[in-house]
């Protein structure tokens, strides 16, 4: 399985943690705002355990048939 995600950068507080949990797909910019550096650049696991470090819930986790599987909706 491929997992895609989508960032909101309004959202982004800096905390960091998605960069240092997989840093082969985030990354922070000159702003300290979260980037993708490259789509699948971690295991699923990883990226997945990134975007739900992320105190703002601001990295969007969708699975390969677009199905969004983080933050879980309510």
């Amino acid at each position: 399985m491929a997992y895609r995600v989508e960032i909101n950068r309004e959202a982004c507080i800096a905390a960091g943690s998605c960069e240092v949990l997989a840093n082969n797909t985030f990354g922070l910019d000159d702003e300290n705002l979260v980037v993708i550096k490259q789509q699948n650049g971690d295991s699923d696991e990883d990226i997945l355990s990134a975007a739900q470090s992320c105190p703002v819930d601001a990295i969007i986790v969708f699975d390969d048939a677009g199905n969004q599987i983080w933050p879980e909706k309510k």
